[in-house]
């Protein structure tokens, strides 16, 4: 299989011979290893037939397609490529097609188009671009299964456009709405590019709390990091109220600490209730378990939450501190840990999310200023998160490729599964050192992508014969 990094100039069709859309010097052709002048071509799903003409003397980077062609496959220009020659099935694939599937676009300039992720999605198109690679981003409304094609939009002279593409090579889900990911017609679509196209997807949906707890809970191993956990109903709270002097109560499908509720025992027979709001924590004491079981009732009404054994983790002051670590599949289609960092909660909340005006540290500062007699070291945290990882990974279903673990230590120096989230925040404020040109987790999720287009591609082939080539006028 012949592999190539160039560069894709598309020009009129007046100035290729006839019959011929593809020119390339026969420098190129060898490293390639094409040894036929009829071939296959194509770009993300789009597949056509091609005929090259040879040039002796022309730049063996440069691939001269006709604009006929580049139309039919729904190709722009490709500055810097990666093209790939399969003498098996005679396809000439041009420039990988990366698409990263977004909820919806904010109404704002163009220098923002995509609020507060523009930046990052500015990273994934450099990083890509840098291995041969082109990104779209796409609504999933904006998807045509049966049309086989996308709009959507890629970056040229340093600024997002709106353009027609093939369906990609590989998607990202990036849809950080449930309600969104969770509509039958968006299902529907995934559904078919996975099965009917054979599309990798990573990170396909969102987790919920619960479905967590179940999936590890059948691993003994991962017991020691698992917190008691049940579905929230009246009766069964009361017991786990009867054993447990602090409960967290959390939504099944929540995020960002949304509609977490925090009892505690106070003394008296009293309890003090906790939620988290926007502004700060609300706090007020209730005399009794039975009128504390009537306001959870009545706050939680019908939606799914879970009731979760409070854990007596270590604070600093009077804040709460957690670990967050991320971790990504490599190059070699393994996990690896990217990156871990301490969060700190404002004083006023309950969570330590960076969206209740939470703050990062680096985890080895954090570490060693932790008031604890026993403490993990940043590779026992790690350690542990590649352990959940590993054994979430063996039972659940669904390609993920990476999660953010959300890990607790309590007074003892005991490690605690706090969260798994698909779908980290890609927002500046999570970055310790936002000044850098291209953060870890970028470079390893374009390592990723590379790994599925080189190595695991799946995508629909064209027949296994080869082309045949129709006499065609081309127009002038």
């Amino acid at each position: 299989m012949g592999l190539a990094k160039v560069q894709i100039q598309i020009l009129p069709n007046q100035q290729f011979p006839e019959h011929i859309n593809i020119m390339m010097s026969d420098q190129l052709a060898k490293k390639l290893n094409i040894h036929t002048d009829m071939l296959w071509v194509s770009f993300g799903s789009s597949v056509t037939t091609g005929v090259i003409g040879r040039l002796r003397r022309a730049n063996h980077k440069v691939i001269f397609i006709s604009s006929y062609l580049a139309n039919k496959l729904l190709l722009p220009a490709q500055p810097h490529t990666v093209v790939q020659f399969d003498s098996r099935s005679l396809r000439l694939r041009l420039a990988p097609l990366f698409g990263i599937l977004i909820s919806k676009i904010p109404q704002t300039d163009n220098d923002e188009l995509f609020g507060p992720i523009t930046r990052f999605l500015d990273e994934c198109d450099a990083a890509a671009l840098n291995q041969g690679i082109r990104v779209a981003v796409v609504l999933a409304d904006m998807i045509d299964p049966d049309r086989r094609g996308i709009k959507g939009w890629i970056k040229a002279n340093n600024r997002w456009l709106a353009a027609a593409l093939p369906l990609p090579d590989v998607i990202y889900n990036r849809i950080t709405s449930r309600k969104i990911e969770e509509k039958e017609s968006v299902q529907a679509k995934l559904a078919r590019l996975k099965h009917q196209f054979h599309i990798p997807i990573f990170n396909e949906r969102f987790l919920n709390k619960l479905e967590v707890y179940q999936i590890l809970s059948k691993d003994e191993r991962m017991h020691q990091y698992l917190p008691e956990t049940y579905t929230y109903h009246t009766d069964k709270c009361r017991e786990f109220l009867s054993r447990h002097a602090v409960v967290y109560l959390k939504p099944t499908n929540g995020s960002l600490g949304q509609g977490i509720i925090r009892v505690e025992q106070s003394g008296g027979g009293q309890w003090l209730y906790q939620s988290a709001t926007p502004n700060g924590t609300l706090s007020k004491t209730v005399p009794s378990k039975k009128e504390l079981l009537h306001l959870l009732d009545k706050k939680i009404r019908k939606q799914p939450y879970i009731m979760q054994q409070g854990l007596n983790l270590v604070k600093l002051g009077r804040r709460q501190v957690d670990f967050r670590v991320l971790a990504q599949k490599n190059i070699q289609g393994k996990w690896r840990i990217t990156s871990s960092v301490g969060r700190v909660a404002n004083d006023q909340h309950i969570v330590s999310n960076l969206a209740r005006g939470g703050t990062i540290r680096k985890t080895g500062e954090l570490l060693n200023e932790l008031p604890l007699t026993t403490k993990p070291s940043i590779n026992d945290i790690q350690h542990a998160a590649l352990s959940i990882i590993h054994s979430f990974e063996e039972w659940v279903g669904g390609h993920y490729a990476e999660l953010g673990i959300d890990l607790g230590i309590d007074t003892k120096g005991k490690i605690w599964l706090i969260e798994i989230n698909s779908k980290p925040s890609k927002t500046d404020d999570t970055v310790i050192n936002p000044t850098s040109q291209t953060r870890p987790s970028v470079a390893r999720l374009i390592d990723y992508v590379q790994y599925l287009v080189l190595y695991r591609r799946h995508a629909h082939a064209p027949p296994s014969h080869a082309p045949h080539w129709t006499s065609r006028r081309r127009k002038h």
